[in-house]
Parts: structure tokens; C-alpha cells; sequence
């Protein structure tokens, strides 16, 4: 499942956070993705980001708040893939035919309606 940076950040620089702490817990890999695509969630549990992305930002940090949650979507059953299909809650969504990343699809609905939440329990001490 992967991340396209949509829209003005919710966050800003001056609050607190233990980034640090929070990718060096996670498996984040940078490398080179699609184009326009900013992160992947994979199957084994790792996270794929964008080299063009800087981790310790603000974007950054959005991006792994939205993995996470299809993290916590495929880890909890409602949410598969394959290299043909993704598999939500039962339905089966040929990927040929979809854009992927859009907040059209359900799981991602469900990702970008959780995002804010998930950055700040992971990233906000005060939160």
C-alpha cells in the first residue's frame, strides 16, 4: 500500500516528538519508489520510503503514520495483498484497474480519516 503526499501537513516543526526513538523501533527502509509514491507498507512488516523523502520531517512522518496504519490493517486480518489483488474485508480489488494511494479506496479512507491520530501516538510525547 503505499502513500502520496496529498494536501498541507497538519503538523508543524515546533512540537515535541521522540522521532528518534520511533523509526529506530520500526523496519524503514529508504530506497527509490514510484513516482509520486512516498512510502509502502509491505507484507513483512518493514516500510518502504522514498529516498526523496526525508524521514525526520514533518512529510516524512506523515508518511510513516500512514504505513503504520495499513501496518495495523494487514496485522489484524481486514487487509492482504498480492501482486494482483488486494484483499479488504472480505472483497477482492483487482490492482490493475485501481490507483493505488487514492482516498477513494477503503483501506486508504480508513489510513488518511486515521493519520493525525497515528502521528501523534507515535511521535508527540505529550500526546
Amino acid at each position: 500500500m503505499n502513500f502520496k503526499m496529498k494536501g498541507a501537513s497538519f503538523h508543524n516543526d515546533d512540537q515535541q516528538d521522540n522521532t528518534n526513538e520511533v523509526i529506530s523501533s520500526l523496519n524503514i527502509v529508504q530506497k527509490d519508489l514510484e513516482e509520486g509514491v512516498m512510502a509502502e507498507a509491505n507484507l513483512d512488516g518493514s516500510t518502504y520510503v522514498s529516498n526523496e523523502l526525508d524521514i525526520n520531517s514533518i512529510e516524512g512522518k506523515e508518511a510513516i503514520a500512514h504505513e503504520q496504519i495499513h501496518h495495523d490493517q494487514m496485522q489484524s486480518g481486514e487487509m492482504s495483498y498480492d501482486d494482483d489483488f488486494v484483499y479488504w474485508k472480505g472483497t477482492i480489488y483487482p490492482r490493475k484497474t485501481m490507483n493505488e494511494g487514492s482516498k477513494e479506496l477503503p483501506w486508504e479512507k480508513e489510513a488518511y480519516d486515521r493519520e493525525e491520530d497515528m502521528f501523534d501516538r507515535m511521535f508527540n510525547k505529550n500526546a
